[in-house]
């Protein structure tokens, strides 16, 4: 997938969660998880894609997840303070997609390993 061209107010959503999800103390730490990206891809300009590792980014073996978020008519604080709210919430994981990483870590966590993860 390509990224969406900028600028556009999902990329000004999303620049905004990811300055928010590199602050001190990391809001994804009760996940045990750390932000790997934040974008908005050409197939859906108006959604902002969140990936993330579980567990944390140096773990081995590890899952890659994706979340998006559609943005909407509010401020572009407003959608930005939605989606970190999302993700801090029980258990904000639930709807994510694996996108990378170990089958075996995928299952551990109840997450689907799909087909086309194997090439």
């Amino acid at each position: 997938m390509a990224l969406a061209e900028r600028p556009s107010r999902a990329w000004d959503v999303a620049d905004l969660v990811h300055r928010q999800l590199l602050v001190i103390p990391n809001p994804l730490a009760a996940w045990n998880s750390d932000p790997f990206w934040v974008s908005v891809w050409d197939s859906d300009p108006s959604q902002v894609l969140v990936s993330l590792h579980i567990p944390r980014e140096s773990a081995d073996p590890f899952i890659q997840l994706k979340l998006g978020f559609e943005t909407t008519t509010e401020s572009l604080e407003v959608q930005a303070n939605r989606i970190i709210a999302a993700l801090r919430r029980p258990h904000p994981l639930k709807n994510a997609v694996v996108c990378a990483g170990y089958r075996e870590c995928a299952e551990a966590y109840g997450y689907l390993w799909t087909s086309s993860l194997e090439e």
